[in-house]
């Protein structure tokens, strides 16, 4: 029996799926083939991944909607021509979630795929749009059937949480591999976003957010949605989708804050780099590596953002210290956008950091708290324990990539959580004291440097 969570998450995802049980009418799921991402690879038949790119479009006669079972292999459900333009209408008997689609060749071979998170259409849609068949959506379709294979139960995975990790970088790292290599890239690339995905709900855990897998799989349903309609569009519908879709996301699970979202994002984009830099950290997988450093920095930006400015929001930051904020995140997006290695992203956050809360007093953070002469000396001791607290943490994930890299999801999830609070801890107690004369902006300013000390590094 289906239920309406407390906080008002919408179960729009759920009850359409309901009614589209119970009537009679065919399932509809369209979308496109497009040749995005490089150069056409061999496909399945000879264990290689199959990744799309040019001449995909002319190569694709038929689309085949799939759902993974327990052995990785796909039992498909409906088929479906491809038209000359690369479209394409599957029908299906039921609703379903967490499919595959394949888009193959007159041989029979997959030349491209994509994953469906859910058929279930758009609100007033009669039909579910599939994201397009591009390179990056070969790759995520490929990581999850190799979850699966790997032992992940296949409704146990968080399809749109893995689609936001991998990257059109990190397809183009793939595709420029062996076959080998790229099927070593895909399992380790599979079990990052293991790691990621359970180190995402212990750090809402020991935040005290009440969130759940399923729960946070199914609040972004109808965001996901969105996102593949305008994807598929193509154009100015693209621009800014990923925006309105964590925008959406964050309305959506309302069990969790601004800042918990932002401790869960650091602690799995770091859990996610961890397991991918012990499986690919050097030889031909070196670039699927920095390619998915450059994908987290990203992810954890957006998340930072939003709860930098929360944080002073909550504790009536001026227009103008919002407006620096703001300036800095923009900076640092601007930034990351550019960044071709992970190094120039890590310099990128520096900067950030610095303008957030590790600089001096020209810093948001020293511009909340209005430093002067008089006060000065607690905020630069402030800055000194948030230093500190900042090398040790450092230190800490640096053994963790050294000696836990490829332990278990469960046991990376626990040392990554366990150093983050750690850490936390540290600068809560130690800057807390040295801040209390700034009143109650002292609270909110630990908050920030907190943020911008422990922020995105590489080592």
């Amino acid at each position: 029996m289906c239920t309406r969570r407390e906080g008002g998450a919408v179960l729009g995802a759920v009850v359409g799926l309901m009614l589209a049980a119970c009537g009679g009418d065919k399932v509809k799921v369209q979308g496109h083939v497009t040749n995005g991402g490089g150069q056409q690879t061999q496909g399945l038949t000879d264990g290689a991944p199959a990744l799309g790119g040019e001449g995909t479009a002319s190569a694709a006669t038929t689309v085949r909607i799939s759902r993974v079972v327990a052995s990785g292999d796909l039992n498909t459900l409906a088929k479906a021509d491809v038209a000359a333009d690369g479209s394409y209408t599957l029908e299906l008997d039921d609703v379903g979630q967490r499919l595959i689609i394949e888009a193959v060749n007159k041989s029979g071979i997959t030349v491209a795929s994509a994953l469906l998170d859910s058929t279930e259409p758009r609100s007033g849609q009669a039909a579910r749009t599939a994201p397009p068949m591009t390179s990056e959506s070969s790759l995520e379709a490929e990581v999850f059937v190799q979850m699966v294979r790997d032992g992940d139960a296949a409704g146990s995975v968080d399809t749109v949480d893995l689609r936001t990790r991998l990257t059109a970088e990190q397809a183009a790292a793939v595709r420029g591999q062996t076959k080998e290599t790229a099927a070593q890239s895909v399992a380790a690339l599979g079990a990052a976003v293991r790691a990621a995905q359970a180190t995402r709900l212990k750090a809402y855990a020991r935040s005290g957010a009440l969130v759940t897998q399923e729960g946070l799989f199914n609040a972004s349903l109808a965001p996901a949605a969105k996102l593949d309609a305008a994807l598929d569009a193509g154009g100015q519908a693209a621009a800014g989708a990923y925006d309105t879709f964590f925008a959406e996301v964050r309305t959506a699970t309302p069990e969790a804050n601004d800042t918990q979202d932002q401790q869960a994002e650091r602690e799995a984009g770091m859990a996610y780099r961890i397991a991918v830099e012990a499986r690919l950290s050097s030889g031909a997988g070196s670039a699927v590596a920095d390619a998915a450093v450059r994908a987290a920095a990203v992810l954890e930006a957006r998340a930072t953002e939003a709860a930098a400015q929360a944080v002073l929001k909550g504790s009536g930051a001026t227009a103008a210290v919002l407006a620096q904020a703001d300036t800095a995140a923009t900076s640092l997006r601007e930034g990351l956008s550019r960044a071709t290695s992970a190094s120039a992203s890590a310099m990128e956050w520096a900067n950030y950091s610095a303008k957030l809360g590790t600089g001096n007093t020209a810093s948001v953070m020293g511009a909340h708290l209005g430093v002067t002469s008089d006060t000065n000396l607690a905020f630069l001791s402030a800055m000194h324990t948030g230093v500190q607290a900042g090398g040790t943490l450092a230190g800490t994930l640096g053994t963790l990539r050294e000696q836990s890299g490829k332990a278990t999801a469960a046991a990376l999830a626990e040392a990554v959580v366990n150093a983050y609070a750690t850490y936390d801890a540290a600068v809560r107690t130690d800057a807390t004291g040295v801040l209390t004369g700034f009143g109650p902006k002292a609270a909110p300013s630990v908050e920030l440097l907190i943020i911008s000390e422990g922020a995105f590094r590489l080592r």
